[in-house]
């Protein structure tokens, strides 16, 4: 039809074209012809949507544990920081009264220290040093010449007397055999001095492992948390700024290498352990070996003993070992360390005056300040994971969906709760596709119209563009947000629209 009028609409054309010449020639004038209207296309853009509150939450635990309370229902009408699910705190609050005291016990430390010694502690440290001091003298003074002569007579009448026995029956097998006893008792000591310093250096390690192991583990405790958060937010666990994924492999190969140093640290300790119980095993079968020796060099010298017909050997025997005994204690090594034990006793309390009335030093201070800021980062970090085992709202609303119950184990990062602001609906499609979406501005008025109310139909604007486009099923859609001039009561959330944008070319 369109190409005949325009065929028609020519011939017109001519015929006027024709009229107009003849009446400039004579002819009366003809009316010029009016032209048509131009169609108009239809800008406006059309699509799906639906009716969502003003704002909405889905909220999560940032950390896992067992639901004590659930205090809120389906329908509740929540407030801003209102709580709405407890987790059971009662484990995290010890561990936030264990950094309390941590952190009084480092104040105290540090205040000491600052406050220096009181008059009573050097006063007491003065009387140390006096005592100390009239120790020393005392054994300095113990033993006189007169003792000394004493003992060595005595000690040479006790040889002589010894050496007169031994001249005749089975001196030298009895002597024999208590020089392998002697040597088996020597041997039992350095036996046992062995063993034990093998067990304490077992044990030593062993500790060592059990403080790497600790270590391990917190630091293990650390890291997973952070790429917990990590994980399931995409964002710094502390500065809360989005990362990239060169980021995020970071944090992700944080956590592998602390679970790899904690399952290295487990491992050291179950084979320092395993060394431990064998140093202890091995003490106490090398022991009674040892003794079993001993015990049979003592019988081997009574049955030499029981051989000689002369009892009088062996009181001289006891006689030279008592009067040597008693000379050593006057002169010799157990005197010598007596000494040295009073000396050492006497520097170590005038040291502790001296560092007494001297104070803290500025490092020891700065070391004390440090371990007050390290137990207030500690208790602070207590604090806040005990405040994250209650979920709160974070604005004022209406309870939507609780999917969660009293008892149940809640995964971090896992939606039990939605709210919702009902005080205002605002329409959001994502049905609009980049074809669509660039004849679409901020600002440009819409038609909404709704499925369940076929007789309403709202007057809005867009008022939101997201700028980034999202792949749905092949498509490049993005999101945008509309706001109606007014609102109706009998709107739900999630209601289907429909929107008619005006696009502008």
């Amino acid at each position: 039809m369109k190409p005949i009028a325009l065929k028609v609409a020519g011939v017109a054309l001519v015929a006027g074209m024709a009229l107009t010449a003849c009446a400039g020639i004579g002819g009366a004038p003809q009316p010029t012809p009016t032209p048509e209207p131009a169609v108009q296309a239809d800008q406006r853009v059309v699509a799906e949507a639906r009716v969502v509150p003003v704002r909405s939450a889905a909220l999560a635990m940032t950390t896992g544990g067992d639901a004590l309370e659930v205090l809120v229902q389906e329908g509740d009408v929540v407030q801003a920081d209102q709580v709405l699910v407890r987790l059971d705190t009662r484990r995290q609050e010890a561990a936030v009264a264990q950094a309390e005291a941590d952190l009084a016990r480092a104040r105290a430390s540090l205040a000491k220290l600052r406050e220096g010694a009181t008059e009573e502690e050097i006063a007491v440290a003065e009387a140390q040093v006096q005592k100390a001091r009239a120790q020393l003298q005392q054994t300095l003074g113990g033993v006189t010449s007169s003792d000394l002569a004493a003992a060595e007579a005595r000690l040479q009448e006790a040889k002589a007397r010894l050496a007169e026995l031994q001249r005749s029956g089975r001196a030298d097998a009895i002597a024999a055999a208590e020089a392998r006893l002697a040597q088996q008792r020597a041997n039992l000591e350095a036996e046992r001095a062995r063993l034990s310093a093998a067990k304490t250096d077992a044990k030593v390690k062993m500790d060592q492992a059990v403080a790497e192991l600790t270590k391990a583990q917190s630091a293990y405790a650390v890291a997973l948390k952070e790429w917990e958060t990590v994980r399931d937010t995409n964002k710094h666990p502390t500065l809360n700024y989005r990362l990239g994924e060169a980021e995020r492999r970071q944090w992700y190969d944080k956590f592998v290498q602390a679970e790899a140093t904690l399952k290295g640290a487990e491992a050291a300790l179950n084979s320092a352990r395993l060394a431990y119980d064998a140093a202890r095993e091995a003490e106490v079968t090398g022991v009674q070996a040892a003794e079993q020796r001993v015990a049979e060099a003592e019988a081997a010298l009574r049955g030499e003993r029981a051989n000689s017909d002369s009892d009088e050997l062996a009181a001289a025997q006891a006689q030279v070992a008592d009067a040597q005994a008693q000379l050593d204690r006057l002169r010799g090594d157990e005197r010598s360390g007596t000494v040295a034990g009073a000396e050492a006793a006497l520097a170590e309390a005038e040291a502790n005056l001296a560092k007494l009335k001297a104070g803290a030093s500025a490092s020891q201070i700065a070391e004390a300040e440090a371990e007050v800021q390290r137990a207030e980062a500690a208790l602070q970090a207590q604090r806040v994971q005990l405040e994250d085992m209650e979920l709160r709202a974070p604005f004022t609303g209406v309870v939507a969906a609780v999917d969660v119950k009293a008892g149940e184990y809640i995964n971090p990062g896992t939606a039990i709760v939605q709210i919702g602001d009902l005080s205002a609906w605002q329409i959001e499609t994502t049905d609009l596709t980049e074809l669509g979406i660039v004849r679409v501005r901020e600002g440009a008025p819409v038609t909404i119209t709704f499925d369940a109310l076929p007789d309403v139909e709202l007057p809005g604007k867009v008022t939101r563009i997201r700028a980034l486009g999202e792949n749905r099923q092949g498509d490049i859609t993005y999101r945008v947000v509309i706001t109606p001039d007014q609102q109706d009561n009998r709107l739900r959330w999630n209601m289907t629209a429909s929107v008619a944008i005006e696009g502008q070319e």
